[in-house]
């Protein structure tokens, strides 16, 4: 074999190398990159208490705001998904806060804000429900999940201020601790509304 054939097959298997490498290399950067992405999204499911990402429709959101006329704010909805609930309160007057597990939903909820008008009367916040302090609310709005009913009822019955307006979309709060004040049916997502008491 002459040096130069020799030195052809060398060249070409550094290159083979370098492509396994770098192959390699892009593989395990797009499996991190699919975590970093997804981590948010799945995270809440590893919880206790799961509150899913379930958009909610324009009419729920239409008879919210119908079943809230002469509430007041400030508001907060409790896992705020892509903030489309809090621009629409925010567009009905009130001061809106919501809070959300998910970093993507958040920030993607604050540039949706920006572009809807409503920046200056919305705020969103990666924050914990269970670790919120709700006292400082007139309105609370969630739409929660079945299995995590209960312990928000007894928190709301906590820390909820006299006087507050709670709406529960899809699933109704404990009924041992909280009585209905009205109830609105809207297809699969029923909306329960709820005033806490002066006591």
């Amino acid at each position: 074999m002459s040096v130069t054939s020799e030195a052809t097959i060398q060249t070409e298997a550094a290159r083979r190398k370098r492509r396994k490498l770098w192959l390699g290399a892009g593989f395990v950067g797009c499996v991190a990159g699919s975590i970093a992405l997804a981590g948010p999204f799945l995270a809440p499911v590893m919880r206790k208490h799961c509150l899913p990402y379930l958009p909610a429709t324009e009419n729920t959101i239409k008879l919210l705001f119908s079943e809230l006329k002469g509430a007041r704010g400030p508001l907060i909805d409790l896992g705020s998904g892509d903030g489309r609930v809090v621009i629409a309160a925010a567009k009905q007057g009130f001061t809106a806060h919501g809070i959300e597990l998910n970093i993507w939903l958040v920030l993607y909820s604050r540039i949706r804000s920006l572009f809807a008008g409503t920046s200056s009367r919305t705020k969103f916040y990666r924050a914990d429900l269970w670790k919120t302090d709700l006292s400082r609310y007139n309105t609370i709005i969630v739409f929660g999940g079945e299995s995590m009913m209960s312990d928000l009822s007894v928190k709301l019955k906590r820390e909820a201020a006299p006087e507050t307006d709670i709406v529960s979309c899809r699933f109704p709060l404990d009924i041992q601790i909280w009585d209905t004040n009205s109830m609105i049916e809207d297809g699969h997502n029923p909306l329960w509304r709820y005033k806490q008491s002066n006591d």
